[in-house]
Order: structure tokens, then sequence, then C-alpha cells
């Protein structure tokens, strides 16, 4: 009796344990890559406007990659981690990709544009879709990162009027020569700054340039724009990355020009005030696609989406040592978001 017993138990959890096996399997599988690694803050928060959407839901299984070429910018490695992110891809067989900034894109997220089984959801593409062929394909949607520099405009006019310059108001772009800052240079530039007058942009690939770009904007501009900065060497002949709060602290120190962020990392990283594309929006409406694939739409039914939210990243007290007063709805706007410093 007990022997009968023992081999009933050991066939139901068998059936229990292939039952279970086979639901995992059948679970629609979703692969997020991400181009950089999960301490760098935009990716974070990327990540966090995914889980939103995601959260726990049992429904479907979720794979994280990270390639990580943020703080290893060199050609040779983005192209080595985009085949292995591939090879990650093709080894898990997922239905969702959900490729996030530029460098998913151009080393691995690409190969996928047309592909029979797997959908590619994009986000935080600085570049245009056409670029990764993304065009006239059926299987690929996602949402462009765009600057949204209306609401640049509007923070530089209310400082202008605080420190009571004389128009017109002359703003300057610096930023390092990653595919991401040429892509924002040139909606940047492309984008009618009147009755501001933007004086154009300057991509760096040194700090010992980026120093000299920021004096010389001392005689040209009233306002430094910068999107990013991560990617510069320590030297022409040392390709060390230079830590961002090093890079941010000079320029804080030394620049005679107002300095101003379009990333929230430029905040955290020692500046003082930010207008920033929202990294939560890239990540809960590519989730959200993500979701609408599962439920049965088709990619090509789904429209490409572009940047609508902005947030406030700010210094008050460094703000006020500059002679600054913004109207309050942007202390307020920090605030509700947890990004007054």
């Amino acid at each position: 009796m007990n022997r009968l017993k023992l081999i009933l138990m050991a066939v139901f959890f068998t059936g229990l344990s292939l039952l279970m096996m086979r639901f995992v399997a059948e679970k629609p599988r979703i692969f997020i890559l991400e181009s950089y690694y999960n301490d760098y803050t935009w990716t974070r928060d990327i990540d966090a406007g995914v889980r939103r959407v995601l959260g726990g839901a049992p429904k479907y299984a979720t794979r994280w990659y990270y390639m990580d070429t943020k703080r290893h910018p060199w050609p040779a490695f983005k192209a080595k981690t985009g085949i292995a992110a591939r090879k990650a891809i093709d080894a898990w067989r997922p239905d969702i990709v959900i490729a996030v900034d530029d460098d998913a894109q151009a080393y691995a997220a690409k190969y996928y544009a047309g592909h029979p089984h797997i959908s590619v959801v994009f986000a935080g593409v600085n570049d245009d879709a056409e670029t990764y062929g993304y065009d006239n394909v059926a299987n690929v949607t996602g949402i462009l990162e765009r600057q949204r520099i209306d609401a640049v405009k509007s923070a530089v006019l209310e400082i202008a009027k605080s420190k009571g310059w004389k128009t017109p108001v002359r703003v300057a772009l610096l930023g390092d020569t990653s595919e991401t800052v040429e892509a924002d240079s040139k909606n940047i530039a492309a984008y009618d700054w009147s009755p501001l007058v933007f004086t154009g942009a300057t991509l760096v690939k040194t700090f010992g340039e980026w120093q000299q770009a920021v004096d010389r904007a001392g005689g040209t501009a009233d306002v430094i724009l910068t999107t990013n900065y991560r990617g510069l060497a320590r030297g022409a002949s040392d390709p060390t990355l230079v830590p961002p709060g090093e890079v941010v602290s000079w320029t804080e120190t030394h620049a005679n020009p107002f300095v101003l962020g379009t990333y929230g990392f430029f905040v955290e990283d020692g500046g003082t005030l930010a207008i920033a594309t929202s990294p939560f929006e890239q990540g809960e409406v590519a989730a959200r696609m993500a979701l609408d694939i599962i439920e049965g739409a088709k990619p090509k039914d789904i429209p490409i989406e572009r940047t609508r939210q902005f947030v406030v990243f700010m210094r008050g007290e460094a703000l006020k040592a500059k002679g600054i007063v913004l109207p309050d709805i942007y202390e307020a706007f920090a605030r509700a978001t947890k990004n007054y410093y």
C-alpha cells in the first residue's frame, strides 16, 4: 500500500513538473536589450519604466541584457558585445525584443528587422528609425527619443529674464562625439530658437578639448547646453574616460555662461539645472507596446511615438548662488519627481 502510494505521488509530481515546464516554455518571452549598464542613471530609470508596466505578471517571461557600451565606447567593444547580444537572443528565442538606445539598434536589434518570429520594439532612439532599416518592415515599432527643446527654450527665456540679459540671448551646444550626441545635435540645430540665437554645436573627444570649448564659449554664448559628456577621453594619447562628476565639477566652476543640462544625470553629477527627456516614459511606452503585441496587435499597426514628457532636475541653492530665480512651477515639478537637490 505504501509502495503504491509512493508511486502515485511520484507520478503526480512528475506530471505537475512537466505541466509547469510546458507552461514556462509556452509563455511569451520578452528580451530587454539595454545599450548601457544598469548603474547608469538613464538606464536605471528606463528599467523602472519597463517594470512599472510589466510588473510581475506570470503571463510572460522576461530576460535583461546589458551591452555596457557607455563605459566602453570603442567600436571594437561595441561590435563584440553586439555579437554576444545577438547570440543571447538567438539562444533564448524571444517573441519580442525591447531594444533601448541607439547602440542596441546598431549592433544587435537591426539584424532582426523583418524577422518572421521576433518583434522589435525600440526605445531611446535619437537617430531616425530608417537608419536601422526599421522603415517598411512589419515587425518593428517603438518610441523615438527627442529632446523637449521647447521646454529647454522656455527655461532659457526664464533664466534670461531673471538675469536681465540683453537680447539676443545666445545658446551654444557642447557634447562628446558619441552617436547619441551627434543625433541630438542635429535635432537641436534644426530647431527654431527665435527669439534666442543658436550659435552652433561643438562636439569634442577629449577633456582638454572640452575645457577649451568652455573657455571659448565665454565670449560667444550666454547659455551652454550639454547633452552627454561621458565619452570624453583623458587626452589624445590617453583613452581613459574622465569621470562624469569631474567633468561637471570643472565645468560648473569655470564656465562663464550658464550651463543647462538636457539629461537628468547632469544634475546628479553636480550640475545646477536640467530640462530632461523622461527615461520613465521611454520604458513605459515600449513596455506597453510589447504587451499590445503579446495580446495580438501587429507591430506595423502600432504607430511609432515620439517623446512627449520632460523632467526638471535642479539644485536650489546653486541657482540662488548664480542669481537665478525661476517660476515656482520648476521647483514644484522637481520636488514632486524627487529631483530637487
